[in-house]
């Protein structure tokens, strides 16, 4: 009796341990489908606020002035401002929500993700105006096609760049935050309010700023307040090609 009472002991502790490691066999699978769940659920959530977060969104409406300066044309001139081309309706050509309503105005409003955040570039610009730009030539059918090639200004090598300065209403033409020499359609729009002047001329040149710079506060009115500067505001002076500090902002 006694061996048969520890055989079923044996048995019942066996049995005992086959259901713990059968238990155990289904927990792991299922702690690692729970972990893998999670590790989706917190890349979305991050994905959502750095969405949400990318500058500009689908809720802003930024705008920025522009020109093309050419420095071989008879000195230097500016351009032609794009036209690009228009539906049935009368608006621009716009798959993405960057263009221009032939203003000389960017306006930077994102229609889909593709064209918010760091995807908001000057690629998605000349697309809508139908504009063809590296660093041997600026095409685009309202002046034909600027060529760097054999180009030269003031006794130095002209090359094809976009300058850059952050806050236009502000903007001195001799101090450019930054300026820009390849991978141009690479080049994003950071803010409302700001100026570039697409430009075939020296290396480190002085380019006018674009004569549309005024027009920004029309269009984008909060913008006023950036012009509470120790200096006072400025104005556009169209015979240099430049803001003038203190000189008082005139409506366009």
């Amino acid at each position: 009796m006694a061996r048969a009472s520890g055989s079923r002991k044996v048995a019942r502790a066996a049995a005992m341990g086959g259901v713990g490691q059968q238990r155990r066999l289904i927990g792991f699978p299922a702690v690692v489908v729970l972990i893998i769940l999670i590790g989706i659920a917190v890349v979305a959530i991050a994905r959502t606020q750095r969405d949400e977060e990318a500058r500009p969104g689908l809720s802003d409406h930024w705008h920025s002035a522009y020109t093309v300066w050419d420095c071989t044309d008879g000195g230097g001139a500016h351009q032609p401002i794009f036209e690009g081309r228009r539906n049935s309706q009368g608006y621009p050509y716009d798959p993405e929500g960057i263009h221009s309503h032939a203003d000389g105005v960017i306006h930077i409003h994102p229609f889909t993700a593709n064209a918010t955040g760091n995807d908001a570039v000057m690629g998605k610009f000349f697309e809508a105006m139908f504009v063809r730009m590296d660093e041997n030539a600026i095409t685009a059918t309202e002046f034909g096609v600027i060529s760097a090639v054999d180009a030269v200004c003031d006794g130095q090598p002209a090359v094809i760049q976009i300058v850059r300065w952050s806050n236009a209403l502000t903007a001195i033409a001799s101090e450019p935050d930054e300026r820009i020499y390849s991978d141009f359609d690479s080049v994003r729009f950071k803010k409302d309010g700001e100026a570039f002047t697409i430009a075939l001329a020296p290396r480190d040149a002085v380019v006018p700023l674009p004569p549309t710079i005024n027009d920004l506060l029309g269009v984008s009115p909060s913008l006023v307040a950036d012009l509470s500067q120790p200096e006072g505001p400025v104005q556009f002076d169209d015979n240099l090609g430049e803001n003038v500090p203190g000189a008082g902002v005139q409506d366009p």
